[in-house]
């Protein structure tokens, strides 16, 4: 391998987030390299999409792929709040003025991130797979590349005009310039599995506002002692089940993620009863002290996407979604910066910090007020109340579907104080 090679951009990471970095260059023309250290497809979690991902997709033009996959309908959220009955049954299809379509989708990760990587190849994308990056390359405070090379030989220098870090949650450029920052007050831990079986509903049954499309299902989110349980049904009869739960407490139930996830599970009545007969296809896994902030996203020639920017907690399913705009809402910088003779600076790059800090605070906001509401068990609280108030039922469906852009955390609490049916959309 040569060292002169040299590219537009190199890409750290081959998931939603640096794919969709790649693919909007590409599109447009630039030269881009992307390294994936691991071996495609590959197990990820963060299964459970959000409507405002088409808008996201459109401009990927990665649509129809995805379409055609046959990947499970998911037409909203079910919330089960302290025993209380009954649920809190949230469609997206109630208003469906907001996105493109009212629908999305639960995802198997390893497929769903195999389709947008096969996609940056064929829009041009050098996509280097079971490819490491050891390190990125610094000119004083400008990236000017990276250290990279297979995952059996030793990296080699690779220079890029731009490098977008999308390397998860490994931060790779946040740690080197220290920046990772946890967030004490979401100092969560995550046990989680797939299970072959589980219970799923006639989507018949559902509160019909739209359509009701066959085979369709809801993301399930039930509160437990401290913490809360999602119930993801995908295709091929598999469960995705998963514990979120306060650190501290988490160790009260168990020395292992085993012991942990069962003890949990156990504590979730209606969980527990869907479970019945299913079987347990994996180890359980975990992901521990979730939350984390860098400092910044960007710096003079680079930018960071996805869970390499930071990651809050999984409960409103943003993960994704948020990773897929904040890559492509990177490749618009990036392509501004060529356009406004090739700068690349800190300064110049700062708009995409910018943009993509506003919905992130809109997110933080949300989960912040979620695990208040667990901490105090408030049986009055907003989500409870979204089934009497028409108002604030639109408007805590538009920001849970991805709507981040569209309403406020400020306007759902004023909505709260606020029973009328008032509607954002005549």
């Amino acid at each position: 391998m040569s060292q002169s090679e040299r590219f537009d951009a190199a890409v750290i990471g081959g998931g939603p987030a640096g794919a969709s970095a790649a693919i909007m260059l590409a599109k447009a023309g630039k030269r881009v390299v992307l390294f994936e250290r691991s071996r495609f497809p590959r197990f990820q979690i963060g299964e459970s999409l959000l409507p405002a991902c088409w808008e996201i997709w459109r401009r990927l033009g990665v649509t129809e792929k995805i379409e055609a996959e046959g990947f499970t309908v998911k037409q909203g959220a079910n919330f089960g709040m302290f025993n209380q009955k009954p649920d809190v049954l949230l469609l997206t299809g109630e208003f469906p003025g907001y996105f493109e379509r009212p629908y999305t989708y639960h995802v198997e990760r390893a497929r769903f991130d195999e389709i947008l990587l096969e996609h940056a190849a064929e829009c041009g994308v050098d996509v280097r797979r079971e490819w490491s990056v050891a390190d990125v390359l610094f000119d004083g405070k400008q990236a000017i590349g990276v250290s990279a090379g297979p995952n059996d030989s030793d990296p080699a220098p690779i220079q890029a005009s731009v490098v977008i870090d999308a390397s998860g949650r490994e931060s790779l450029i946040a740690r080197k310039l220290n920046w990772r920052r946890p967030l004490p007050e979401l100092n969560k831990i995550a046990h989680f599995a797939h299970f072959k079986g589980g219970f799923r509903r006639d989507p018949h049954g559902f509160i019909n506002f739209g359509e009701v499309i066959d085979g369709s299902v809801t993301t399930d989110i039930h509160t437990i002692d401290g913490g809360w349980v999602w119930y993801i049904p995908l295709r091929d009869n598999i469960t995705s089940v998963g514990a979120v739960l306060d650190t501290r407490f988490a160790k009260s139930l168990g020395d292992s993620p085993q012991q942990r996830f069962e003890a949990a599970i156990e504590s979730c009545e209606c969980v527990r009863d869907w479970l019945v007969g299913a079987e347990q296809a994996m180890d359980i896994k975990t992901i521990s002290s979730i939350g984390y902030m860098n400092e910044r996203f960007h710096g003079d020639g680079f930018l960071l996407v996805g869970d390499a920017s930071m990651f809050v907690d999984p409960v409103f399913s943003a993960g994704v979604t948020l990773a897929m705009r904040s890559g492509v809402f990177a490749a618009d910088a990036v392509l501004d910066g060529f356009a406004n003779g090739n700068d690349f600076s800190a300064e110049y790059l700062s708009h995409y910090e910018t943009r993509i800090r506003e919905p992130m605070g809109r997110i933080f906001q949300m989960i912040y007020n979620w695990y208040r509401i667990l901490e105090q068990k408030d049986a009055n609280n907003i989500i409870l109340r979204s089934r009497q108030s028409p108002m604030l039922r639109e408007r805590f469906i538009v920001l849970l579907s991805g709507g981040y852009d569209k309403v406020s955390m400020q306007q759902i609490l004023e909505a709260a104080e606020e029973p009328e049916s008032t509607y954002l959309i005549s």
